[in-house]
This record gives structure tokens, sequence and C-alpha cells, in this order.
């Protein structure tokens, strides 16, 4: 989990506009035991940028690319002066992330796009034969056709 900054609670959303922002109903969010909230007040929940973000990556009803530009424009909006803290807590949850994996099928598909349609029959041949991306093919430049 991603540590925040001396950032003020105010920057945050609360609980229930973290589940608007999240596309969820608040009950979903206030029943899990792993959300880690910050109490502002007696009864305010505030809910940190990362904590926004993991939840976006587990819930996967928006994109969690909006759901960060949605998080830093809160805190333009209620604590202007923390607003750059807030970026710099969500640019560090992306840097942490582990890097994506493709399946098969969507790197093929995405191999396909990318070049000639000659090319893409004898790579697609070698990657079923060798079970995986051989390290001895470069990329294929699609400027040089």
């Amino acid at each position: 989990m991603v540590t925040t900054l001396n950032i003020p609670l105010i920057a945050y959303p609360t609980l229930t506009q973290t589940a608007k922002l999240l596309g969820v109903s608040t009950s979903t969010l206030s029943r899990r035991n792993d959300v880690a909230v910050e109490l502002m007040g007696a009864r305010d929940k505030r809910v940190p940028a990362a904590e926004v973000l993991r939840l976006a990556a587990i819930y996967r009803k928006r994109s969690i690319n909006e759901i960060a530009y949605d998080l830093i424009e809160y805190a333009r909006e209620h604590a202007p002066a923390y607003a750059s803290a807030v970026e710099e807590e969500v640019e560090r949850f992306f840097e942490q992330l582990p890097p994506p994996v493709l399946s098969a099928r969507d790197f093929l598909a995405d191999l396909k796009l990318a070049v000639p349609d000659e090319v893409y029959r004898q790579l697609e041949r070698v990657y079923h034969e060798s079970g995986s991306w051989p390290t001895s093919i470069v990329a294929v430049d699609r400027d040089e056709y």
C-alpha cells in the first residue's frame, strides 16, 4: 500500500464520495473490512487517494485513470494548496503497480494491428512454436514497410 503524504483530510473524498467515484454504493464500501479510512471529526470518514485507487482496481467499474483525475480535481476544489501533494500520491500509486501482463490472445491481437499481415503470420507461428515471446526477435518498425 502507498503511504500518504502529510495531507489534510479535507483534500480526500468522504466514504460516500468515494463510492460515487468508484460507481458502487456507499454500503458496499462500508461493509468491507479492508477499507483504510481516516476519521475527520466524530463521523466523517475520509479515504486517502491511494486507497481510492486500490479500490478502483478491485471494482473496475470506471477507468482507474479517470478516477485518478477526479481525485486530483477533488483536491483542487476542496484543498487547492494540497492538490499537488495529492497528485504526487496518485503518481506514486501508479509507480508501484506491477507492470501489466498481456494474455496471449491480447498480445497477438495487438501484434496483428501493429505489423503487416505477412510479418504477423511469421511472428504468430514463432510465438506459438515457442510458447512465449522469444527474446531473439526484435520489435518490427512499421515505418520500414
